[in-house]
């Protein structure tokens, strides 16, 4: 891994050992070599983006960031993998920005106040809204954000479920900020795997509930689904500390 990580960071554009991608030298890497088609629009109208996998077969996942418009590494990390790939290395899909609105407007929510992570469709979903912390330092939960008007109410989570019984991906990785662990109920290779390359505890909940969330409506709809959470970090740093796992996840083989 530290091999690959120093490969991602120079930008030599070279492989580091046999099986791993060739990267774009990072000179190049502005801009994405990646296709990007819209599967929606999102509560302002924005067009609700994702990449899809180069390379599909039986084994074909995705992988997901900015849920949470505040959670900001995971994008900027996510990001960084996908433009250090070269066109026709990218295995799973890629949604770089779930709530588009909310991570140009700054806010954990969607452009309608809805935390979209509390919104999905699922059988134990409430009406009666969330509370949240103003931020990763803050010591209280405090703020309110309403789960919507109804289950699945906003654009946003109508149009990725949509997706995903579209693409029917054989996992999901879901990435959040700031609970520094890999939540994985099922304890899966893949789980096992992300949890030693990102260094975090594999862990089979995350200690309290979260009726609406997408982890719940993927165990109902039978996705195995991961919920990957960053530390609280800054976007240069995990771009630097995780880059080379993100990579080595966007190219993942079982």
């Amino acid at each position: 891994m530290r091999q690959l990580q120093q490969s991602a960071r120079s930008g030599n554009g070279k492989s580091n050992n046999n099986h791993g991608p060739a990267l774009r030298p990072r000179t190049e890497r502005g801009l994405f070599a990646h296709r990007r088609l819209q599967y929606g629009l999102s509560a302002l109208g924005a067009p609700l983006l994702y990449f899809p996998a180069e390379v599909q077969d039986q084994h074909t996942g995705m992988v997901m960031a900015g849920t949470h418009g505040d959670e900001v590494a995971a994008v900027v990390t996510l990001s960084c993998a996908l433009r250090s790939l070269g066109a026709g290395q990218l295995r799973h899909h890629v949604i770089l920005a779930v709530n588009p609105d909310g991570c140009q407007l700054g806010t954990r929510s969607n452009a309608n106040g809805v935390d979209l992570n509390r919104n999905f469709a699922t059988a134990n979903w409430k009406s009666d809204g969330t509370i949240y912390r103003w931020n990763s330092a803050a010591d209280e939960r405090d703020v309110y954000l309403s789960t919507g008007t109804q289950a699945g109410s906003e654009p946003e989570t109508d149009a990725l479920c949509r997706l995903v019984h579209d693409l029917k991906p054989v996992w999901l990785v879901s990435i959040h900020e700031p609970l520094a662990c890999v939540d994985d109920p099922q304890q899966s290779p893949l789980g096992h795997w992300l949890a030693e390359r990102m260094e975090l505890p594999l862990v089979t909940d995350l200690g309290y509930k979260t009726p609406g969330s997408f982890g719940t409506w993927c165990e109902e709809q039978q996705y195995p689904c991961i919920t990957l959470e960053y530390p609280p970090i800054s976007a240069d740093a995990a771009s630097e500390e995780y880059l080379a796992a993100m990579i080595e996840l966007l190219c993942y083989t079982p």
